[in-house]
C-alpha cells in the first residue's frame, strides 16, 4: 500500500516528539520518541532546577505547549 504525502508527513511530525516527563526532587527529565522514527530508543533531556516547584513548572508547561493534558 503506498503512503500519501499526508501520512509521510504525519508519519515526519511524530519522530522526535514529546512523550513525557518524570521528576526526581528538583530535576525534570523530559522524554521524546526516536528523532530517526526507530521505535527502539528514545531522548531524555534532564534539567536541574531550582526546587521541587520550579521542575512541576516547566513540566507542566512543556505538557500546555505540546498538547499532552
Amino acid at each position: 500500500m503506498a503512503m500519501t504525502d499526508e501520512a509521510l508527513s504525519l508519519e515526519s511530525m511524530n519522530k522526535g516528539a514529546y512523550r513525557g516527563y518524570m521528576i526526581y526532587g528538583n530535576i525534570v527529565e523530559l522524554w521524546f520518541s526516536s528523532p530517526t522514527g526507530d521505535e527502539t530508543d528514545t531522548v531524555q533531556f534532564k534539567m536541574t532546577c531550582v526546587d521541587h516547584e520550579q521542575a512541576m513548572s516547566i513540566a507542566l508547561m512543556h505538557n500546555r505547549v505540546w498538547g499532552r493534558h
